[in-house]
């Protein structure tokens, strides 16, 4: 197939055929019906690019590596609406059923909090300027992670170690400028719970998202979003968690396409700044060792 064959090819591909390579990648749909010309003006290179790339993979010519992607599609398609019934021990028949039921649970999600409860939502954040994020057990990694979102965004977030020392130097600061999200997988939310009744002492705004309706953290937050986290087995799954946490990220940057253009250009300049190769470095590469 023609993924395996670019994931295989891929490190080996000059600048020009891995913009065609990622064009395919992120647009098979668009691709399949497209010609080698339509292609190459897609992704900005001339039409011979598109066929020597494709000769590049092994294939003939663009016919056959069009053919592959179409292959592709078609199978997918027949997959969506021909699904072919899946023994409960088969592998695929276990990878069915767990997606299955993160599905639900978006759905479920999507159900539980109306507009008008997210339009309440969003005017809360509206309303600070810092985030806390705190969570617990399998919560705990999605909690730094969505202060690290936050922060990206250019909003002023901390993530709050589950760690009661830590936990005290930082809920001292509090005040009614500042949003404590808590974040709580299952019914076993008290550490969080604790920490956000500390910051609502401290008058600071509380916003609990939840897994478990029988959290703690749904009695103690001034508003919740539930977010679902049945699973199969013993551990709960954290997609819908952190589908509502990227969620409210998003409302909180208040982005535009032209915020998005800005701040995806604001990055790649620092990323190809920190990825070049350093002059220092290469001057000293190119000086010619003296003899001794």
């Amino acid at each position: 197939m023609y993924r395996e064959k670019i994931r295989e090819y891929y490190d080996h591909l000059s600048r020009s055929y891995r913009k065609v390579a990622d064009y395919i990648m992120s647009n098979y749909y668009d691709v399949a019906f497209m010609t080698a010309a339509q292609l190459a003006y897609a992704v900005g290179v001339d039409t011979t690019t598109v066929v020597r790339f494709s000769q590049r993979l092994g294939y003939n010519g663009y016919p056959d590596l069009l053919h592959d992607v179409r292959e592709q599609v078609k199978s997918e398609i027949y997959a969506a609406y021909e699904p072919k019934p899946l023994a409960p021990n088969n592998p695929a028949g276990v990878f069915n059923d767990r997606i299955e039921q993160e599905r639900q649970n978006l759905q479920q999600m999507l159900v539980q909090n109306p507009p008008v409860h997210l339009e309440a939502v969003a005017r809360l954040i509206e309303s600070i300027e810092r985030v806390v994020v705190v969570g617990e057990g399998y919560a705990e990694a999605v909690a730094e992670m969505v202060a690290q979102q936050f922060r990206h965004r250019g909003i002023r977030a901390d993530y709050l170690p589950n760690d009661a020392v830590k936990k005290a130097a930082t809920l001292m600061t509090l005040d009614s400028n500042v949003l404590v999200i808590g974040i709580s997988a299952t019914a076993y939310g008290r550490d969080v719970a604790r920490a956000m009744e500390f910051a609502r002492a401290r008058g600071a705004k509380t916003l609990g998202i939840i897994g478990s309706l029988a959290s703690p953290v749904n009695r103690i937050s001034d508003l919740v979003i539930y977010a679902p986290t049945e699973a199969i087995g013993p551990l709960p799954s954290i997609v819908a968690l952190d589908a509502a946490l990227s969620g409210l990220v998003l409302i909180a940057a208040k982005e535009s396409e032209a915020t998005v253009d800005r701040h995806l250009d604001a990055f790649e300049a620092a990323y190809q700044f920190l990825t070049q190769e350093d002059v220092i470095t290469a001057m000293e590469a190119a000086r010619v060792p003296e003899e001794a």
